[in-house]
């Protein structure tokens, strides 16, 4: 994602139910919950009044913008490589999306880092190439879609477009109906040139932002709540996620590890996954790192 298109993402998709994920709705076509940006993290300073629980504040600025990068005593690894920083340094911070709102009703976007790695700038620019070629693929999406409403949506997964693409473009479009997006493909110019190797500083464009007109829809409908025999298993599957983390150098479960073992307690595979996505859509599990769970 870029910055400025986290600066923009106003609107909230809740989940129903207890352990249900949330989703930042952007105007230009991402449907986010955890992301990945690139550009020069400054160095950190702590917040909060909490000893106890530290808490840590960044903020990382592409050619199109800037966003907080927050870390805390939940995000160990993530907390301490921010404190380690000493100058403002090209890096890779993959998290959270987080919005706040304070009592005037503003909205604030922040990323609560998982995980942070400070990169060669040949690095950043090449992950920055692979975000401005989405971003122009979902911009190209919204076009496609607002110019012909009534195409099916299996038109556009036969081009191969992802179903989940789909969804946050029809989202966006509804909750953003007057954004000028025309004019962020323009700002997305500074970041083509900062591909190109330009070394100029990275720095937030003047001006204030598009404005956002927000609609709000109807409550999504309640998913079909999981059997008792569904239940069963996230059970055997979390039991046997806790056991390996609390035994592991990092805390985390190794992802075969944990197939192996819930495959010798009957369940296979292709069950296992579908048990996995289910616990990651309702926000109890995550991989911050490839190959890596935990809770959340």
């Amino acid at each position: 994602m870029t910055a400025r298109e986290l600066e923009g993402a106003l609107e909230e998709e809740k989940g129903v139910g207890e352990r249900a994920a949330s989703y930042l709705l952007s105007p230009f076509g991402a449907r986010m919950n955890r992301v990945l940006v690139t550009g020069t993290l400054s160095p950190a300073e702590p917040i909060g009044r909490d000893e106890s629980q530290p808490f840590w504040r960044a903020r990382l600025s592409d050619p199109t913008g800037a966003v907080a990068v927050t870390a805390g005593s939940f995000q160990p690894r993530a907390m301490a490589q921010l404190r380690a920083s000493s100058a403002p340094r090209p890096a890779i911070v993959v998290g959270k999306a987080h919005l706040f709102r304070g009592r005037d009703g503003v909205g604030y976007v922040s990323v609560r880092a998982e995980a942070v790695r400070f990169v060669a700038e040949s690095d950043e620019r090449a992950v920055l190439a692979d975000i401005v070629r989405q971003t122009l693929d979902r911009l190209d999406l919204l076009e496609r879609i607002a110019k012909g409403p009534s195409v099916p949506n299996a038109t556009f997964v036969a081009d191969g477009t992802p179903r989940a693409w789909l969804r946050a473009a029809h989202a966006s479009l509804a909750r953003y109906p007057e954004v000028d997006r025309a004019a962020f493909r323009r700002e997305l110019r500074a970041a083509v040139r900062r591909v190109a190797g330009d070394s100029g500083p990275v720095a937030s464009p003047t001006g204030p932002p598009a404005t956002v007109t927000v609609t709000r829809t109807p409550a999504p409908r309640v998913p079909p709540t999981p059997s008792p025999a569904d239940r069963a298993e996230e059970s055997v599957f979390l039991d046997q996620l806790d056991e390996i983390a609390e035994v592991s150098v990092d805390g985390y479960a190794d992802l075969k590890e944990l197939l192996g073992r819930v495959a010798g307690r009957g369940m296979a595979a292709p069950r296992a996954e579908a048990v996995l996505s289910r616990l990651e859509e309702e926000g109890v599990v995550e991989e911050p790192i490839v190959g890596k769970l935990r809770r959340a």
